[in-house]
């Protein structure tokens, strides 16, 4: 095998977060208000009520890694551009509404934060799908050059995206 999926299944075994046996069912994420149940994050109100009385509140691996600084994808924007601010805005918009999707299906896959550097956009992700997700909306939105680095040891993808 050894193919991406099979690298990507490895890496999120190996995720320190994503401990689910320090986790009671159910549990509740005192940040987020997500709920552990069947061994899975859920964000769902009405499950949140159902056990807001019985549950243990600990923060969920998201939150824990976005207050550690622990990202585990890392999404790079170079290029041109990126010194329009008509587009970037455009692109910045677009990471918006692709992470508000990923969210349904995984609510652990966050945006941990965007910041502007000199020459290039870091946007910092809580999973390696999430960087994924938003690469290649980037390139199917805007076409332009898009490298994924997997990095074995530190269970860490960083995506880089170029455009000019």
């Amino acid at each position: 095998m050894g193919g991406r999926k099979d690298r990507l299944l490895d890496v999120r075994i190996q995720d320190p977060y994503l401990d689910r046996n320090i986790y009671k069912d159910p549990s509740i994420c005192p940040s987020c208000d997500l709920v552990f149940h069947n061994k899975t994050w859920h964000r769902d109100r009405k499950m949140l009520e159902k056990f807001r009385k019985d549950a243990e509140y600990k923060e969920c691996p998201a939150c824990r890694k976005i207050k550690d600084n622990y990202p585990l994808g890392l999404l790079i924007l170079r290029g041109g551009i990126l010194e329009d601010d008509k587009k970037l805005n455009e692109i910045l918009n677009l990471i918006k509404h692709e992470a508000e999707r990923e969210l349904n299906s995984n609510p652990l896959a966050r945006v941990m934060k965007i910041e502007r550097r000199e020459d290039h956009v870091e946007i910092s992700t809580t999973t390696e799908g999430l960087a994924t997700r938003l690469g290649k909306a980037l390139s199917k939105a805007h076409q332009g050059e898009l490298e994924f680095i997997f990095s074995e040891s530190d269970k860490f993808l960083r995506v880089i995206w170029t455009k000019d």
